[in-house]
Formats: structure tokens, sequence, C-alpha cells
């Protein structure tokens, strides 16, 4: 009987599944971390500073926000020129019937906004009670109305997508190889948080960057996948968008 040919052409790789853990190392991460949020963008920002001195604050933070998006799609770009599947490895493929993410989705955001609700009335209920209490310098405390306004564009239709594909995707996972499951969600969660660094300096912010973070690289690992992560990343962050915009948050 002749042997059966494979319905692959030669040279021909398959799609790895979601599972599969990415071909590239930590040393990767580091250099794509490095470049994607520190050295490209602070050379872009200020060869176009160069060329307009006098930029307005809020044409500055739209600047600082998309030459970071522009220089991460590059970077994607590259990894998935240089490795191919990327969607797989990220985490983006639906192995699972679509109900299923459907449901862990809302699990996350009833979890993720609620808890975000939850902080939000404690830290207001702590304040209250204590009136000396200091939480720090708030963030956003030098921003205007604008900059605050075109800052919550991004935190809404930009970062929900990019910080997944960043810190879930390509961190998470690329931590998965070395400390495994729980190692992953505590390391992968502290990156998250460090690199929210104007968050460090105020505990309210803080404590809501260190539970979201790790609700959202739990359920990457509970559910193997960004999309639970994504919508619910963009509903809580739409949602503390409007309680700091209220001046509830």
């Amino acid at each position: 009987m002749p042997p059966v040919k494979s319905a692959l052409s030669p040279g021909t790789v398959s799609a790895p599944s979601s599972d599969q853990l990415p071909p590239w190392d930590l040393y990767t991460v580091f250099v794509c971390l490095l470049s994607g949020y520190i050295l490209v963008p602070l050379l872009l920002s200020n060869i176009l500073l160069l060329i307009d001195p006098f930029m307005g604050p809020v044409r500055k933070v739209i600047l600082e926000q998309g030459v970071t998006v522009l220089t991460w799609l590059i970077i994607f770009g590259g990894l998935h020129w240089r490795y191919g599947h990327l969607p797989h490895y990220l985490g983006l493929s639906m192995t699972r019937p679509r109900q299923y993410y459907q449901w862990e989705t809302v699990l996350l955001i009833l979890l993720s906004g609620g808890l975000t609700l939850l902080l939000s009335l404690l830290w207001a209920a702590l304040t209250q009670w204590w009136p000396g209490l200091n939480l720090g310098t708030d963030p956003f405390a030098d921003f205007s109305r604008s900059q605050i306004w075109a800052m919550s564009l991004f935190a809404v239709f930009t970062a929900p997508i990019l910080e997944e594909l960043i810190f879930r995707g390509l961190v998470q996972s690329t931590l998965h190889q070395r400390w495994g499951r729980i190692g992953s969600v505590f390391y992968g969660s502290l990156i998250f948080m460090l690199f929210h660094g104007s968050y460090l300096n105020n505990a309210k912010a803080l404590t809501h960057v260190i539970v979201i973070g790790l609700c959202f690289a739990i359920w990457r690992e509970r559910t193997r996948s960004l999309i639970p992560g994504m919508v619910a990343h963009w509903f809580n962050n739409l949602l503390a968008t409007v309680l700091m915009l209220s001046g509830s948050g």
C-alpha cells in the first residue's frame, strides 16, 4: 500500500496552537521593551520636538502616544517576520468554542470592573475617615483638562489592545517558559506595574494597577488567550476614565 501523502506541501510548517510557547527568549523581550518604551519613542519624540520646539502640551501627549504605538507596530511586525505565527504565540487564536471566550470575558469584566469600583469606594472612604492620609502624588496633577482628555482617548482605544499584546502576550508567554504559570503571573504583573511608573508614587493608583494586572495575568493563564483580557481591559479603562473625569476616581 503506498504511503499517504501529507496535506502540507514540502517545507510547510503547520501553525502552532495558542498553548505552544514562543520561540524567542527573555533577552528578546528585554530588547523589545527597552526599544518600544524608551529608546525609539524618546529618540523620535526629541527629533519631532526639535522640528517643532513650541509644541503645545496636548499635541505633545498625542505625539508621545502615537510614536509609542507606531514603534510597537514595527516591533510586532519584525517578530512576525522573524518567527511567524505571531497571533498564535501571543494568544490571539480561538482554539475553543466562541461561547467559552464570551463567558470568560463576562466573568473577567465583572471581576475587574467590580474591583475597580470597590477600590475607588475604599479609597474614598479612607480619605473621609482619615483626612490627613497621604496617598502620594497624583500622576495627573500637572496635566490640564485637555491633556487628560487626550490621554483618556489613548487609554480607552489604544492601551487595552497594545498593553495586552505586550504584557500578557509577549512578556507573560515568554516568562511561562522559565517560571511556569504561577511565576509568569507574578513576574508578569510586576513588570506591568513597573512600566506604569507614573503610578508608583500614588497608593490609590498603584493598588489599582497591581490588582487589575493580576486579574488580567491570571485570566491569560486560565484561558491561554488575550481576547477576554483585551475586552475587559477596555471596559476597565473606560470605567476608570469616567471615574477620574467625574472626580470620583
